[in-house]
């Protein structure tokens, strides 16, 4: 297995056999994969939600994505860090250049977002649709007036977001809307159950409740099924 570091707002994986991710590639040279006739590989990025500032819930989610190895999937964490002084669009260019480096180095990039992380990969994926694919967990990316005003002050980036996604969701058509699978909690009790729901898009119900439950099991138990989703709509 690589070596797996921590950069910043995300964790990056060196390329297998453990050569280090700063490691520049000669000019001219053919990859391996394409030697091999072998498909390039599967990066998903997952972006957490508001609880990205709280190190023991990102380590339990960073410990639960590196199960999804074994599925043939490679993953890394970006922190939006909902809670900084930054903008939602400056924090959504940081995302973008992650994944433009992902796809520089031959890889295909689908994007998971958990809650208030379901607003970035929506936007991020509004703006570059070379990205595969799309998975929302428990999703909160509409309505903002829901949200008590302490979290939006305490959450610039977040709100943010809730003004602004909604306005880029009409730019997604029914082809690049079918490319998103949103999963969902049979009762969130934290956000609306409409909210998680997007229209067009794969819709599913986990028979689970609660909010943070939906996102932990989406994690653990639902590997599967969001890999297949992956590999069928690539």
């Amino acid at each position: 297995m690589s070596e797996h570091t921590t950069s910043g707002d995300s964790d990056l994986d060196a390329p297998d056999g453990g050569a280090s991710p700063t490691r520049a590639v000669p000019t001219g040279a053919v990859p391996i994969r394409a030697v091999r006739g072998q498909a390039a590989p599967i990066r998903l990025i997952f972006v957490p939600g508001l609880g990205d500032r709280l190190p023991p819930l990102v380590h339990l989610q960073r410990e639960a994505l590196r199960t999804w190895r074994a599925l043939g999937i490679r993953t890394t964490m970006f922190r939006v860090r909902w809670s900084s002084d930054a903008s939602f669009q400056e924090r959504l260019d940081r995302l973008d250049a992650l994944v433009e480096r992902f796809e520089q180095r031959g890889e295909r990039v689908a994007l998971m977002g958990a809650s208030a992380g379901a607003g970035a990969v929506l936007a991020e994926y509004a703006r570059r649709r070379s990205i595969i694919a799309v998975v929302i967990i428990a999703g909160k990316f509409l309505e903002p007036e829901d949200i008590i005003k302490p979290v939006l002050l305490r959450n610039a980036p977040f709100a943010q977001s809730l003004s602004t996604v909604p306005k880029l969701l009409e730019e997604l058509g029914p082809e690049d809307r079918a490319r998103i699978l949103s999963l969902r909690s049979a009762r969130d009790g934290v956000v609306d159950d409409e909210d998680t729901l997007l229209e067009g898009a794969v819709n599913e119900t986990m028979r689970v409740v609660g909010h943070v439950i939906a996102i932990g099991y989406a994690l653990m138990f639902r590997a599967r099924r969001v890999v297949r989703f992956l590999r069928e709509v690539v």
